[in-house]
């Protein structure tokens, strides 16, 4: 039994991770979209178990920045929370659905969605 339930928690934590992988590449998104085309900055992002790893151009993170260091000196520059702000907000999501959403309930689902394998 402790076995199924270890394959029950990866699946959790898959489908945790899918989800909020989604929800970051919605924000980001709709955070681009209001200075530059949608296109340029789709990112890919892949999980298993224990972790989301996300693939992004690195256009996108200068665009977060504050500053930037030049020839001249270090310069500010208008910065758009595209990155931090957004990745940092939803790794928050992630600990707090990991550590309050599985319940009897959401193993039932699960069993549901995946009954193949136990």
């Amino acid at each position: 039994m402790a076995q199924n339930d270890d394959v029950l928690k990866g699946r959790f934590m898959s489908r945790i991770l899918r989800e909020e992988g989604q929800n970051i590449e919605q924000a980001k998104l709709k955070e681009v979209s209001k200075f530059a085309s949608r296109n340029n900055f789709a990112a890919q992002y892949t999980n298993d178990e224990t972790k989301l790893v996300m693939r992004h151009p690195i256009a996108l993170r200068f665009i977060d920045m504050k500053t930037r260091n030049t020839k001249e000196g270090k310069i500010r520059k208008v910065s758009h929370p595209v990155h931090n702000k957004i990745v940092m907000g939803h790794a928050n999501n992630i600990v707090r659905r990991a550590s309050f959403e599985y319940t009897s309930a959401m193993k039932e689902t699960l069993l549901k969605d995946f009954p193949q394998n136990l």
